[in-house]
């Protein structure tokens, strides 16, 4: 499974076309990426037919909110539900960089059976019923993360899925996937000159690496 993120209806449509099987949207990418319009989200979803998972982030920056903050996501993504998304990625932290876990609760309660990516405390996340963890390991990048994101894929016993992210690219799609042992994988494939554009031959490349590896170790590469 390689999930492509996008900020734009053209990238969606490019990624989907290029071999991406899960679009995660996104807006302002260059900022680490915020909850997109609600105009955005349906026209992503009329475009493709791909799962379509939606960020809920309310503002750039950390990822410490507050009250205002998390109502608000809670409303943005009972939206993006409503507009079509399949699922959500979402998240938030205490002031000790802690899982909120009764903002995520109400999340659970709110929207269940949602696809939703905090990024750690994995058995308290499988508890909630969350169903995958978006993750680098605990790295800045995931291909320095491949020892954590290992140990989580083997500790997840099937009952939460890890997708790791955070850098992934065709240079380093097999060694993530040969030292961490996942089954799906999560980039933006930017072209490296125009930020703000995405590279199709990268996603392809990309998509029949992971299809390869999966093939060679004897998994379904869907």
């Amino acid at each position: 499974m390689l999930e492509v993120c996008v900020d734009t209806i053209q990238a969606a449509m490019v990624a989907g076309q290029s071999g991406a099987d899960r679009i995660e949207l996104c807006s302002a990418l260059e900022l680490g990426g915020v909850t997109p319009s609600s105009a955005l989200i349906a026209a992503v979803r009329r475009a493709i037919q791909l799962p379509l998972i939606v960020l809920i982030r309310s503002r750039a920056g950390d990822f410490l909110f507050d009250s205002i903050d998390r109502a608000l996501m809670l409303e943005e993504a009972k939206q993006a539900v409503d507009l079509g998304a399949d699922g959500i990625a979402i998240g938030g932290l205490t002031p000790t960089l802690q899982l909120d876990l009764p903002f995520l609760q109400s999340v659970a309660t709110a929207l269940p059976n949602l696809v939703c990516e905090p990024t750690q405390a994995m058995e308290k996340l499988v508890d909630l019923g969350f169903t995958r963890i978006l993750t680098s390991g605990g790295a800045s990048c995931a291909v320095d993360g491949t020892r954590m994101l290992r140990d989580l894929q083997e500790q997840s016993r099937r009952r939460i899925q890890i997708l790791p992210a955070g850098g992934v690219s065709e240079r380093n799609a097999l060694e993530i996937l040969q030292k961490t042992l996942a089954t799906q994988l999560h980039g933006s494939f930017r072209k490296a000159a125009l930020e703000n554009r995405i590279d199709p031959i990268s996603i392809a490349n990309t998509k029949a690496i992971f299809t390869n590896f999966q093939r060679c170790v004897g998994k379904d590469p869907s």
